[in-house]
């Protein structure tokens, strides 16, 4: 009899362990928007990067400011990862220092997956991005 209830046990553990996993991955990022928590910086009134994700039929098409300079890509998610397909293509305007070193930290980051963190999505140096509600 024990170990019945050891066997239920375990079964229910495994089950709730792939119901778990199931619901991560149904993160919906069609026509989403994203903005960086200011969390990681300090730093008043300065504009951080953001970008929407446009669902297209080869995967995303994603569009966004790293504060200073827009960019566009395509990419890919698996349901825990935002994979941008490098090479990314970036407008070239001068930022001033606070503005490109954000700038240089996201474009260095975003050459790795984009993880998902519960509702969030997580860069590799750590900044989280938010989403923006969608309005009703």
């Amino acid at each position: 009899m024990k170990n019945l209830r050891v066997i239920y046990v375990a079964i229910l553990l495994g089950l709730s362990g792939c119901v778990s996993h199931q619901s991560e991955g149904n993160m919906n990022l069609a026509n989403s928007r994203w903005y960086m928590s200011a969390d990681d910086y300090q730093i008043a009134d300065i504009k951080l990067p953001a970008f929407h994700l446009e669902e297209t039929q080869q995967g995303y098409k994603i569009s966004g400011s790293t504060g200073c300079n827009n960019f566009f890509a395509s990419a890919s998610w698996d349901g825990k990862q935002l994979s941008l397909t490098q090479p990314i293509a970036m407008t070239r305007m001068i930022c001033a220092a606070p503005l490109n070193k954000i700038e240089m930290e996201f474009m260095q980051a975003v050459e790795q997956p984009i993880i998902r963190d519960g509702e969030t999505l997580r860069l590799t140096n750590g900044a989280v991005f938010k989403r923006i509600p969608n309005k009703s």
